[in-house]
Formats: C-alpha cells, structure tokens, sequence
C-alpha cells in the first residue's frame, strides 16, 4: 500500500507529519509512505533510518489562496500529491492544508462516483458511549437537496458497515427538531427518500444538541449546517475541558482533582478530537482525507490510519458496488 501525504501549507512545522509518518510505519511496515513537498525542507528532519520516497513540489496552496487560484498551482504539493492518486502511483491521499482548496482539487482530479451529485466532508465525533459517530456534510457544499442528503446516508452507512463493523448503522438527519413537519423541504424530502431505502436504517430528525450522547452512528446534513454543528461542538468541549482544568488549579479543588483523576482523563480522553481527527472527502472514485490545519503529530498519525482503513478494506469499492446495485 502507497499513502501520498501532503506536509505543505498547514499550521505546524512540516516535522509533525513526518513524525506522524514515522510513527504508523513502525507498526506498518507493508505501508509505503510518499512525502510531497520541499525536497530539501523534508529531507532536513528525516532520520537517517527513515524510508519514504519525496516527491519535490516548488509551490504551497495557503490557506488564503481561492479554489480557482489552487487549481491551477499545479506544481504545488496538494496538487501533486492528489495527482499521485489520480495516476495509480498512491492508493490514497492526506493533506492538513486549505479545505476550502482540497476538495475542488480532489473533485477536480478523483472525479466523483457515477451516481453520487456532490463529494462530502465525514469527519468521526466522540460520543459518551464511547462509539463515535460519522458527520457528513461537514463543510464540502454550503445548499444540498433531499437526494444529496440520501446519497450522504447511503455513503455514510456503508462506511460504517465496511470500517466500523457496525450491521445496521443508526442514520439521523440534523434538524431543529424531531417532528416530522420540522425543518426546510429538502429535509422532508431527504425524511422521505431516505425512509424507503430498506437498506438504512433510518431513526428520522435528530437534534445537534443529542448528537454526542450517541443516539445515531451517522448524521446527515448539509455542508453549513453540518460544520457549524461540528465546530460548535469541538468548541464547547474544548471549553469545559479548559474549565476543569481551571477549576481543579484551585487549591480547595486539589483533593477532588486527586480522587477524580481516572475518571477525568477517561473522560478528556475520549472526547479529544486528536485520536480521530481526519475527515473523508467521500464521494470520490479514490480515496482522499482531510485533517485540521493545525495539526500535530497525535492529529497526523490518527488521520493516517484512518485512511489506511479506508484503503485497506477497499470502502469506494463497496459504494460503487452498492450504489451499482441501486
């Protein structure tokens, strides 16, 4: 298996990826790793034992550069690294650069699954049952259609049946209520295209503020809702972390910190963000995933084996397959 990595155009020194990298071959040796960037940046932090191939790229997409400028960068290390996809060189893709430019790219290059109208964000988020659940759209199309939310439940479930090993995945779709009446008419339309696909099992409305205790393994919804959502939840959870920690500095909090100790670092450990933090841009004929702009080294290595798992049990395969089927 060959994993293209884009180490440009993020937040952190290039180093966290390459250590990530690192990391995942020690425990996957069959894993080919191509590193796609700055020759002579990535070669300064390899290790003389490292054994990843680098592909020189010139130029970095930033993160303030618009989709129509990115697409024609075709020297840079985003494009080159989708590219690699594109021509069978990788079997899949990870970069931590711009969002905005990475799937405009990756649509340009991986094309679409006949069938499916517009690729997805899918990124994992923790919940108290400790099961997680898979979002999507979470930022790739700001308007969807009824059928757009359907094709994202019909994705959404096979990935969870294929990677997650879950039979009969709980599907929700994000409203401002549970009612049926609830919400704009591509809701009710999504409501019914996704009620007779027997193939799903379909719970109907869910509301974001259940979303974490793990009432569905997959949520639908449009792009701007589904990454204000995301983004609203990471923040709050970022928030009461910042608090604990705060509250137990406090000298009279000292012996509860003590005694609560487990149970917090269970708990804070479950929810961090980092241990699942890539994002599928699902849809696609190949295999790309998205992680956070400011990754770190936790951050990398997560996103990888999430990718690996998605190469590894051949999860476009079995979409197309499904959706042939259709």
């Amino acid at each position: 298996m060959k994993l293209a990595i884009d180490v440009m155009g993020f937040e952190n020194d290039i180093s966290e990826a390459i250590k990530a990298c690192r990391r995942f071959k020690k425990q996957y040796q069959e894993v080919k790793f191509i590193l796609v960037g700055k020759e002579n940046e990535i070669k300064s932090r390899l290790n003389k034992s490292d054994d990843f191939q680098i592909i020189n790229a010139d130029d970095v997409i930033t993160m303030n550069d618009s989709p129509m400028l990115a697409v024609r960068k075709t020297n840079s290390s985003m494009y080159k690294a989708i590219e690699l996809v594109q021509t069978n060189q990788a079997d899949g893709v990870l970069s931590a650069g711009s969002s905005t430019c990475y799937v405009p790219i990756t649509y340009l290059l991986l094309k679409l699954i006949d069938g499916i109208n517009k690729p997805a964000f899918m990124p994992y988020l923790p919940t108290l049952n400790k099961k997680g659940l898979m979002l999507l759209d979470a930022g790739a199309n700001k308007q969807c259609t009824g059928d757009d939310l359907y094709q994202f439940a019909k994705m959404g479930s096979i990935y969870c049946q294929t990677i997650r090993n879950i039979d009969k995945p709980r599907v929700g779709i994000i409203n401002i209520g549970t009612e049926i009446d609830k919400g704009f008419e591509y809701h009710r339309e999504a409501h019914q295209l996704i009620s007779k696909d027997k193939s799903i099992n379909f719970i109907g409305f869910v509301e974001p503020r259940d979303l974490l205790e793990g009432i569905v393994d997959i949520a639908v919804a449009d792009g701007y809702t589904g990454n204000i959502t995301l983004k609203a939840l990471e923040g709050g959870l970022k928030t009461i972390k910042i608090a604990l920690k705060k509250e137990f500095k406090r000298p009279w909090n000292w012996l509860g910190a003590i005694l609560s100790l487990g149970a917090i670092s269970g708990l804070i450990n479950v929810f961090d963000y980092r241990n699942n933090a890539g994002a599928f841009v699902m849809g696609l004929q190949k295999i790309a995933v998205k992680t956070h702009g400011s990754a770190d080294e936790q951050q990398f290595y997560s996103s990888i084996r999430m990718l690996y798992e998605a190469v590894d049990k051949k999860v476009t395969d079995h979409i197309k397959e499904s959706l042939g089927k259709k």
